[in-house]
């Protein structure tokens, strides 16, 4: 495919770039993962005809119709084993808990971890850049940031997480996390990131905490 052609092009569902594959018999987004057949060199860049490649579906069996939520568990770390779910249309933030870690305590599962202005400003811009603003999410919230209702956050003990580490967003577009400048960082199967679509099977690695996003 003329080198020319793959630079005008773009995914028409988020707008990211496209590579060729498979022998350029399929363009793939690089963002979202959507990929699109290419028949006698021709791209059918058709949302409805695309096969996503994140969630093993055809667009037309679109995960975010058909999957309410994704589904997380800690698999390294103090909290290891715990397991949270993120509901579609929703966000919850990541962080550590204000307490002593020599003592016992019990945490409401309710709580909100507090978004300073500066936090609040990158998440927003991170939201209108990657995501669609139609995200009609579900269930109760505390908070709303852009078009995403944000639930119950994950509070965990590992006390080398920032107080408010990372957010994890469901959209159409998929699910994606944004690490809110925290001081060691967030990884997604041993890469650092600044924000990254997640899919299944996918490690995210912050502090000496795994969790995986199962789905």
């Amino acid at each position: 495919m003329e080198k020319q052609l793959l630079e005008i092009l773009a995914c028409p569902k988020c707008k990211g770039s496209v590579v060729p594959i498979d022998e350029d018999k399929f363009l793939e987004c690089s963002a979202c993962g959507f990929r699109y057949p290419v028949r006698n060199g021709i791209p059918y860049m058709i949302v409805e005809d695309a096969f996503d490649a994140r969630m093993g579906v055809l667009a037309s069996e679109s995960s975010y119709d058909k999957y309410p939520r994704a589904n997380f568990r800690v698999i390294n770390g103090p909290d290891q084993n715990l397991t949270f779910e993120l509901d579609r249309g929703t966000c919850k933030a990541i962080g550590r808990a204000g307490t002593d870690f020599n003592r016992t305590e019990v945490f409401k599962v309710d709580i909100a971890l507090e978004l300073d202005e500066s936090t609040r400003r990158l998440v927003l811009q991170y939201v209108s850049k990657q995501f669609a603003k139609d995200s009609g999410g579900v269930g109760a919230s505390k908070d709303k940031l852009g078009s995403f209702r944000r639930s119950s956050d994950i509070i965990l003990t590992d006390a080398s997480l920032s107080r408010v580490h990372a957010m994890i967003f469901y959209d159409r577009v998929g699910i994606g996390i944004l690490d809110l400048v925290s001081k060691n960082g967030t990884y997604v199967n041993g890469r650092e990131i600044e924000s990254k679509l997640l899919s299944p099977g996918d490690t995210i690695e912050m502090g000496d905490t795994s969790i995986i996003y199962e789905g």
